[in-house]
């Protein structure tokens, strides 16, 4: 039925919406009520929520002459009045005989008026109302009684009975498949065979069963993927099983994995991943949806609960897929690309595994290949300023990453509680950062991080030390805490896990400058050495200042 008809009731059709003795099933009453010589048979399954229970009443409907199509129906309302002013005349008037069927029996006290429709005209064979073929203006039938025929509602009760035993055995049925009455053990080579071709790796399956909810499916658990083993998948559930039946290709509309551990390589390998489907016809899915999938990136690395679906086309390559993390602070959409597959990544108050600072928002594209992960264009705000750069993770031989990045107008407060909570210092940071590390696990990752900043903060201050304090004491006693502010300071910085270094720090603070280099251990001890100079309105003082302490109680003295 082509979907973009519009219907119209007839005059029996506008009748039997007012008569309820005319249309009596639920569903073409439904329906008919509905048409409106507007709304198109796509909108009126829309509405009802049932295409098929619609396009099934509308031909029912159109049948018995209820409905016709928008052109049609105003022809159908023309003959009608025609009909109607020639009925009014008397000679026009039909013999009593003609108003009866021969198969109905009249009710006693029925009058000939009331009795203008026959029974078989308003009933199939098997008791069930049908539309009728009479007229448009002939009247519905009334039994004296007001109740219908006796054996109208036997027949309706024997339809009723027998709808409802098939739905019982049917369901007696299923149940019995589904709780192991069936051996769909014995299915367990084929569809071991099926998916290794499919995947082109070796593939075994511990279980096979059938299930009902939350709709019929075959249940396969304990799928075990390549040689040696690099992917396990706890559930798998297979939609239209029967679909499986018969030769190849098998069209599936839906499978749901759940509970996976998948390698990275594992997944670039898929071939229904990474490219049309040429020759290899086993199966063709339609929608993959994946619930709680971890994917590892060497022994241990690896990123945990992730969800998803992927989307195929017509030959089995993916067309589109996106996965998310369970909190939804992070969403990857994959497509198949040249090189690997293509990642456009975006986040939401996102932490990296491993690390202890999120990133408010991030975008990033980036291309997963076997045995490495290269991120790109990656613009991110983080730390009340924004980063813009590139990363690499590289597993082939262990664990290893590479990144460089541009910071802009980061906060100095955030990057300092971030990094050394114990250094507190104000400011806006900018400069450049490159880095790389090795590890086994996230956290080994982060934590052995080699890095070199060149920061530049200007309008800031450092806490913890008075340098021009110590220059006016002039060796007499140490000054202890206190601060310096400054319009502007430079310095690079190098980061190891043993310790953090600056070098060429430059301080400009008005009437004082200073310039020299500290270092600090990862216990927060920290040595340093500061030439400074203070100008004053008589005199410019030049003293050698030194710092120590550890971290946040440190000292200032010009004494050696």
């Amino acid at each position: 039925m082509d979907s973009n008809l519009v219907y119209a009731k007839t005059p029996t059709g506008d009748e039997a919406v007012r008569q309820s003795t005319r249309v009596v099933q639920r569903n073409l009453r439904m329906v008919l009520v509905q048409v409106d010589g507007k709304t198109t048979v796509a909108d009126l399954a829309a509405k009802i929520g049932n295409p098929r229970l619609v396009q099934s009443a509308l031909r029912e409907l159109e049948e018995g002459g209820f409905v016709a199509p928008t052109v049609d129906a105003v022809s159908v309302w023309e003959e009608s009045m025609k009909a109607a002013k020639k009925a009014a005349a008397p000679e026009d008037v039909p013999p009593p005989m003609s108003q009866f069927s021969s198969f109905a029996p009249k009710s006693p006290g029925a009058s000939k008026g009331s009795v203008g429709e026959s029974v078989a005209a308003g009933f199939s064979s098997f008791g069930k109302p049908i539309l009728p073929s009479a007229s448009p203006l002939d009247p519905p039938v009334v039994y004296a009684d007001t109740q219908e025929p006796e054996y109208l509602h036997n027949q309706q009760r024997m339809s009723a009975g027998r709808k409802a035993l098939l739905v019982v055995v049917g369901f007696l049925v299923l149940l019995a498949l589904a709780g192991g009455g069936y051996p769909y053990e014995r299915f367990k080579p084929d569809l071991e065979a099926s998916a290794t071709r499919l995947l082109s790796t070796p593939v075994s399956i511990d279980h096979v069963g059938f299930t009902l909810f939350p709709s019929p499916s075959l249940k396969l658990r304990g799928v075990r993927i390549g040689e040696p083993v690099d992917g396990r998948i706890g559930e798998v559930l297979l939609s239209s099983p029967f679909a499986l039946l018969g030769s190849a290709p098998h069209r599936i509309a839906r499978v749901e994995v759940s509970d996976a551990i998948l390698s990275a390589n594992r997944l670039v390998a898929l071939p229904m991943l990474m490219g049309p489907m040429a020759g290899n016809q086993e199966a063709v899915f339609q929608k993959m949806v994946v619930k709680r999938l971890q994917l590892t990136m060497g022994d241990k690395l690896g990123l945990n609960d992730l969800f998803g679906e992927i989307v195929f086309r017509e030959d089995g390559s993916m067309e589109k897929s996106s996965f998310e993390t369970v909190d939804r602070s992070m969403l990857v959409n994959v497509e198949a690309g040249n090189q690997g597959l293509a990642l456009n990544i975006e986040g939401r108050a996102w932490t990296p595994p491993g690390a202890q600072v999120a990133f408010a928002s991030l975008q990033a594209k980036g291309v997963l290949q076997k045995n490495r992960l290269v991120v790109q264009s990656i613009d991110t705000t983080f730390l009340g300023g924004i980063v813009r750069g590139s990363w690499v993770l590289n597993w082939e031989n262990g664990l290893a990453m590479t990144g460089d990045g541009v910071l802009s107008r980061l906060d100095a407060r955030k990057v300092s509680g971030a990094f050394a909570p114990s250094l507190r210092i104000d400011g806006e940071m900018t400069g450049n950062i490159r880095l790389r590390s090795v590890g086994s696990d996230w956290e080994s990752l982060w934590g052995n991080v080699d890095a070199v900043l060149s920061m530049d903060i200007t309008r800031g201050a450092l806490h913890g030390v008075d340098l021009g304090e110590a220059v006016r004491r002039s060796g007499v006693s140490d000054v202890r805490a206190g601060s310096t502010k400054f319009d502007r300071l430079r310095s690079t910085i190098s980061i190891t896990p043993k310790q953090v270094v600056g070098r060429d720090i430059k301080m400009d603070a008005g009437m004082v400058t200073a310039v020299g280099q500290f270092s600090s251990a990862r216990n927060g001890v920290v040595e340093g050495n500061m030439a400074v100079t203070m100008q004053t309105s008589v005199a410019i003082q030049n003293a050698s200042v030194r710092v120590f302490g550890t971290l946040p109680d440190l000292s200032a003295t010009t004494r050696r």
